[in-house]
């Protein structure tokens, strides 16, 4: 396991059941540490998050906390409420995100020595009648790399007093690992003992690298804790990431190019950007939405339409992106004016691009008084 190699204070909650399991883990620890807690009597998810700070701050300053919570629903209404439940707790400001369990195993099985995840690797999570399988994919060809994990299936082994669980799930693991070279497989909720499972423990253990443990999500979201995409050497695609790279047509030095305002990779609902610009022709924008996976670029134009005249270079525009969702981006567009000479006329346009269906754009101006 890799050291998180800083002075934050990380902190991984999962909050898949109704009560989080949470680790912590220092610039001075190697691994994450379960952090042991009591949350009888803390009624909602405002509550339980505040018992949560409060036990942080034993090992390090609320300033220094950043923390990951995997959620089982990650729709924006969920993620939404989460977050804001966690900063009503006091959580310092942008200390928080979110992540669902899939991510947040690729974030663990990647921190992993690079021997781990050079082939397929498999988490097996053991129920009374059935086992939960997940595989994770990375792609070393691209940079960064991919990490991909599919949708976990359910292998339905039945219970080892049926007799023949070891039988089924030996069938299993030999159907699925058979396909794709498998270099590693993480297992909880068992300890994979010979006596019940002696054929499927030879069948997974078959020149693999085997691992037993527990709360492997939380870990991984741990791990992550105030990371941001740039800075890993590898991506994980979900449907909560961002794929489009925005970007807008400008003028530097006498040349056109395309000026990255968003980039692509991280969550969606962490996408947000502004900046200011002056407009030196026509009042309209052109922006780029070019996908990471590739392909031609999406463009598209916003026209600025009861724009004020002014001489050339003599307008500033205030320019805001952010995304309700992961295909869809909404542009904030305000009239600054230019000094003294020319004040701002509280303008504003707003403007809606679906990137997966282009012919639905949603659009409005107004005076900065409608707000």
């Amino acid at each position: 396991m890799k050291s998180s190699g800083s002075g934050r204070l990380r902190a991984g909650i999962d909050y898949r059941e109704e009560y989080p399991v949470v680790c912590y883990q220092t610039g001075q620890m190697q691994e994450p540490q379960t952090l042991p807690l009591d949350f009888g009597g803390q009624a909602g998810h405002t509550a339980c998050f505040r018992r949560i700070l409060s036990a942080l701050k034993r090992y390090g300053k609320k300033e220094a906390i950043c923390a990951a919570v995997v959620l089982p629903d990650m729709s924006e209404d969920v993620i939404r409420q989460y977050m804001t439940e966690a900063y009503e707790a006091g959580f310092p400001e942008n200390s928080v995100q979110v992540m669902g369990e899939l991510e947040s195993f690729v974030h663990f099985v990647m921190h992993q020595t690079n021997d781990i995840w050079q082939q397929q690797v498999w988490l097996l999570e053991f129920g009374a009648q059935e086992v939960q399988a997940t595989a994770v994919q990375v792609n070393k060809r691209t940079t960064p790399m991919v990490a991909q994990a599919r949708e976990p299936e359910c292998w339905k082994v039945g219970s080892l007093s049926d007799g023949d669980r070891d039988e089924r799930l030996s069938e299993c693991v030999k159907d699925r690992f058979g396909k794709t070279p498998v270099s590693a497989v993480f297992l909880t909720g068992t300890d994979l003992n010979a006596e019940d499972y002696k054929k499927s423990r030879e069948e997974i253990c078959f020149r693999r690298r085997v691992f037993v443990g527990e709360q492997l999500q939380v870990r991984g979201a741990c791990l992550m804790a105030g990371d941001e995409s740039g800075s890993r050497p590898y991506l994980f695609l979900s449907e909560q990431t961002l794929l489009y790279n925005v970007g807008i047509r400008s003028s530097r030095g006498g040349k056109e190019e395309i000026s990255t305002i968003v980039q692509a990779g991280c969550s969606w609902y962490e996408a947000e950007a502004e900046c200011e610009l002056i407009l030196l022709s026509e009042p309209i924008l052109e922006f780029s939405f070019q996908s990471m996976l590739g392909g031609d670029a999406i463009r598209a134009g916003m026209l600025l339409n009861d724009l004020p005249g002014r001489p050339k270079g003599a307008t500033r525009l205030l320019v805001e992106v952010h995304f309700p969702g992961p295909a869809r981006c909404e542009v904030r567009v305000t009239d600054l004016g230019f000094g003294e000479l020319y004040p701002s006329s509280d303008l504003y346009w707003r403007e809606t691009f679906l990137l997966e269906e282009q012919e639905e754009k949603e659009d409005g101006h107004g005076s900065g008084g409608d707000l």
